[in-house]
């Protein structure tokens, strides 16, 4: 991705920031996944519109998966969207993220630059394909 794209991606795409996941979690968005290591923070550049957030727990040697938790969330130009990941449930929450919490990430979003992995542009033709009918009210139901 040229480097013009991709600074206009970064002001005008949303942001998935994950706080506290541990090392080797499994994150995905949409058509791709990945582990989380030892920087991640999060996805940035997301298109506005419907995706899929979805992740697995690991276990501390990395043999074991857990179950597969996900959410459906309708993201709009420049959103910032926080979860943070409860150990006990392992699983992302929205407990203890407030509008202040959003907007002291979204003045330092430079500096977490490089722990935002980018959203995979390359499936997104596809999963428009398949969400383009999916309204924010059926979701919401």
């Amino acid at each position: 991705m040229e480097g013009e794209t991709a600074s206009r991606l970064f002001h005008e795409g949303g942001f998935l920031i994950l706080l506290e996941v541990p090392q080797g979690t499994e994150i995905g968005i949409d058509y791709n996944s990945w582990n989380v290591g030892p920087k991640f923070k999060g996805i940035k550049m997301i298109p506005p519109g419907l995706h899929m957030i979805y992740y697995s727990s690991v276990s501390k040697d990395g043999r074991e998966t857990g179950p597969r938790c996900s959410f459906f969330h309708f993201f709009k130009p420049k959103e910032i969207l926080v979860r943070v990941w409860n150990p006990r449930d392992e699983e992302l929450t929205e407990e203890n993220v407030d509008q202040l919490l959003i907007d002291r990430l979204r003045e330092n979003l430079y500096e977490m630059d490089n722990c935002l992995g980018p959203y995979p542009y390359e499936h997104l033709k596809k999963w428009l394909a398949l969400t383009n009918y999916i309204t924010p009210s059926l979701v919401e139901r």
